[in-house]
């Protein structure tokens, strides 16, 4: 055990540096939580439960980084603690700007929960040795993957083997806001709209907004977050994070031209700048009327829900090349050290079923992996009408990472290109050049 625990420190295991790269991924953010009735629980990691709580019953550990998601994942708890009166589930929140701080001290510990929230970081964890390999419980117990998202089982893999199960998916659409367009005399689009037609919907929008002498923004885009606007939108301009043979990809033409459209919105004025997204949130422009429409991935969708807005319409986003976008997701894990295995893959089981995953959607917490209970989550919503989340889903791409070894230092490097890039501070050509030479010499150090 102490080698693994050597090994694990020496991976490097510290999201601090990446985390803001990758915000989301199905966290619902602080700000979301403010309308909500949901008590406070204690943020710690502790140590995983080593004896049952009395007879024959044993305790496992959970722990996960959404407040909101809580309360929904106790009525889970209590559910499956019905189901299986010999198992008692001990929930561990601890917020998201924390979470991985504490995961990987606990995790170097040999502290971990038996059972966890797991995002598009499995490579990294699992070349660790952090996550229980699955396999064997799947193929013993029937585990249906054809059940699921196809993208999100894709990246539960490592190396060819599962080491997570599902938990939801990201997806992306646009949300308008009615009353604006009404306001400004703008006919509002439909699913069938293309990336020109909206440049062109929010070059009209910013003339009417101008006449008007208003400070409202036609679109707001999250430019801080990776998958929160610019990777879906080179991936929409036929774009890719990583060619085929591991190397960086944002030198290539398609990539260059998607930020570079980007780069053209913000200098138009068309979209606020990378800084004023930084001290706003693209969410707060438009839950403030500051913006007419925004790219919202299902991560923030409730920030929207739950700011009660009326008059928004969400539509499916602009085809550009095409409709792809590149989806993160969520994952649950087993620690590999739980000395309580059988147990967690009973609540991992659990956990991925169909009464969990009904639960989850209908509640719109999150978008649910396994695609017969995704319509609950389109009807959730009581402010607008999210099929086209839905919809969209048919266009996902499956999250793409570096090696494990060097994803911390790879979404570093990428954080900050993109910043210089939106910020000016190196033309957009140059600027992605740097971002693949940085990136590759980053690879290229532990191939």
């Amino acid at each position: 055990m102490e080698g693994f625990r050597k090994r694990f420190m020496a991976f490097g295991l510290s999201m601090a540096v990446g985390s803001s790269a990758l915000v989301g991924c199905g966290s619902s953010g602080a700000d979301a939580s403010k309308d909500t009735n949901v008590s406070s629980v204690e943020a710690s990691v502790t140590e995983t439960a080593q004896e049952p709580v009395s007879g024959d019953q044993v305790t496992i550990t959970f722990s996960l980084w959404d407040e909101i998601q809580s309360v929904v994942y106790q009525e889970l708890i209590d559910n499956f603690e019905a189901q299986n009166p010999d198992i008692k589930v001990e929930m561990q929140l601890t917020p998201w700007d924390q979470y991985w701080t504490k995961f990987d001290a606990a995790a170097g510990a040999n502290q971990a929960a038996d059972v966890f929230f797991m995002n598009v970081w499995v490579p990294k964890y699992a070349e660790a040795g952090v996550l229980e390999p699955l396999d064997d419980y799947m193929e013993r117990d029937g585990f249906d993957s054809s059940l699921y998202s196809s993208s999100i089982m894709e990246n539960s893999k490592y190396n060819g083997v599962h080491y997570t199960v599902p938990k939801g998916t990201d997806s992306l659409a646009v949300i308008l806001n009615t009353a604006l367009f009404e306001k400004y005399g703008v006919e509002m689009p439909d699913n069938d709209w293309t990336w020109d037609d909206m440049v062109s919907i929010c070059e009209t929008l910013k003339e009417k907004i101008n006449q008007a002498g208003d400070s409202v923004y036609p679109l707001s885009l999250m430019l801080n977050s990776t998958n929160g606007s610019w990777q879906p939108i080179v991936y929409q301009f036929g774009g890719t994070i990583f060619n085929e043979d591991g190397t960086s990809a944002y030198s290539n033409e398609k990539d260059i031209e998607a930020i570079q459209e980007i780069v053209d919105m913000i200098d138009a004025g068309l979209i606020p700048d990378y800084q004023m997204i930084s001290d706003t949130s693209a969410e707060e422009f438009f839950i403030s009327g500051q913006a007419c429409m925004l790219y919202l991935p299902t991560f923030s969708s409730q920030k929207i829900e739950q700011a009660k807005m009326e008059n928004v319409k969400l539509i499916q986003i602009p085809t550009a090349e095409s409709k792809a976008f590149i989806a993160g997701n969520m994952h649950y894990g087993m620690n590999s050290s739980s000395q309580h295995k059988e147990e967690a893959w009973k609540f991992l089981q659990y956990l991925a079923s169909e009464e969990a995953n009904d639960i989850i959607g209908k509640s719109g917490i999150d978008l649910p992996a396994r695609i017969s209970s995704q319509t609950y989550y389109a009807e959730s919503f009581k402010q607008f009408d999210g099929t086209a989340f839905v919809e969209d889903l048919s266009y996902a791409v499956p999250y793409v990472s570096a090696p494990a070894s060097v994803s911390d230092s790879v979404n570093s490097i990428t954080s900050d290109g993109i910043m210089n890039i939106f910020t000016k501070q190196i033309g957009v050509t140059e600027g992605m050049e740097k971002m693949t030479e940085d990136i590759n010499a980053e690879i290229q150090s532990v191939s």
